[in-house]
């Protein structure tokens, strides 16, 4: 039942980094030193693990869209998927994390943990189905060498 909810993982994103900005104003905020520069770092390292792995999907001509399953036509496992089978959500997640940094309260240490929880159980078990479905023992293999985030 569950692994039937398509939400777009970037509109979780935006939700999640728009909850996070209104608690700030609703709950104690925390102030850490050097918050606008590490916030700014993170959102700039979770944007550049976002677009480095849509050029290897570009280059390898397959689809970006993890709601659509047809348009995928190749297995990519290099680059940066050595490291990560999901570098995009990892760096969706940094990105979250810069918010947090941002307007650091109560409310927003849960939002990575509530992006994590439901990419895992809501995009990437559906996702790994469908590329075990597709590439068989290709993808099992990769699976087997490289991590689902790190």
């Amino acid at each position: 039942m569950f692994l039937k909810i398509k939400i777009p993982p970037p509109i979780i994103v935006i939700f999640l980094i728009l909850a996070v900005y209104f608690s700030s104003n609703l709950t104690i905020g925390f102030d850490l030193p050097f918050k606008k520069t590490i916030s700014l770092l993170l959102l700039f390292i979770g944007l550049l693990i976002i677009f480095i792995p849509v050029f290897q999907f570009i280059k390898s001509k397959t689809t970006i869209n993890p709601q659509s399953f047809k348009n995928v036509n190749n297995l990519v496992s290099s680059g940066i998927f050595k490291i990560s089978r999901n570098p995009m959500y990892l760096g969706m997640l940094i990105i979250i994390s810069s918010t947090v940094v941002y307007y650091f309260n109560y409310f927003s240490i849960f939002a990575p943990f509530i992006f994590y929880f439901w990419i895992n159980e809501f995009q990437i078990k559906r996702e790994e189905k469908k590329l075990e479905e597709k590439f068989g023992s290709d993808y099992k293999k990769y699976k087997s060498k490289t991590k689902r985030w790190i």
